[in-house]
């Protein structure tokens, strides 16, 4: 009899237990709906008030850039009359943003960027943003002298090679406005001294030599460059620890993006965009 009475309460709960998860479990899946509907309702929202905004800025980047603007980046933007599209993951032509993916992909869908969000109207982006992740700040060598724009190998003069060849399409769009976003440090666990080395040399080339070169043989103003390597590197030219969240971890955090942020309005600030 005892046995057959614990056998019995042993069921009941079991029971109860099972209610319980399945509870829980539609409560989960309730709020997961909700959620999700709000983020469509966000998302339509954002795409109202963008075609609203006078200004046009396209992103291209991935999961850094995806925080960055989840992190105040987009708003602070939006504040100043400045509508956001994001090309990221998912998208046709935001899968591929190394750094020998510039050449290929602005030759290829520089149209698609320009029109990106705004398909079916008489808008266009006006200012295109693009951005490679931190993995290609681990720079493994200086190269070959003349460098090869579609080479995937992180070396100094293959990077060189990227921007010399975007040269033409940069100076074949002058009422655009160019931003690149030099590519975060990495973890100091993730790379080594002479590699990072390498990639804040490739930042102060970019931003002084290249960007003053363009201007002079250009003679036009539609090129930025915004370093944020420089703002999230420590001396050793790698994440500053108080910008991680995780070890080994390059993905800046968010202390980092709000750093970032208000570097950026300044940024645009002196450039007067």
């Amino acid at each position: 009899m005892k046995i057959l009475i614990a056998v019995l309460v042993i069921s009941i709960l079991g029971n109860l237990a099972g209610l319980f998860v399945f509870y829980k479990f539609q409560k989960k899946n309730e709020y997961l709906a909700v959620m999700e509907q709000k983020l469509k309702q966000k998302d339509k929202t954002l795409q109202i008030v963008n075609k609203l905004l006078p200004k046009k800025l396209v992103f291209l980047h991935h999961s850094v850039g995806r925080n960055w603007l989840r992190d105040g980046l987009q708003d602070q933007l939006m504040s100043r009359g400045i509508a956001v599209q994001s090309i990221t993951y998912g998208d046709e032509i935001g899968e591929e943003t190394d750094m020998h993916n510039w050449v290929p992909k602005f030759e290829k869908d520089i149209e698609q960027i320009f029109d990106f969000g705004y398909a079916n109207s008489e808008d266009e982006n006006d200012i295109i943003m693009f951005k490679s992740c931190f993995p290609n700040s681990d720079i493994v060598g200086d190269g070959a002298k003349s460098g090869n724009p579609y080479q995937p190998e992180k070396t100094t003069s293959n990077y060189h090679a990227v921007f010399d060849s975007l040269k033409s399409t940069f100076s074949a769009h002058p009422q655009k406005q160019f931003i690149y976003v030099t590519s975060p440090p990495l973890h100091k666990l993730k790379t080594n001294s002479e590699n990072a080395a390498r990639a804040r040399e490739f930042t102060n080339w970019i931003k002084t030599d290249f960007a003053t070169r363009y201007k002079e043989e250009t003679n036009l103003d539609n090129f930025r460059v915004f370093d944020l390597f420089d703002i999230l590197a420590n001396d050793q030219n790698m994440l500053k620890d108080n910008y991680s969240d995780r070890e080994g971890d390059s993905h800046p955090n968010l202390i980092a993006n709000r750093a970032a942020s208000d570097a950026f309005m300044q940024f645009l600030d002196k450039n007067n965009l």
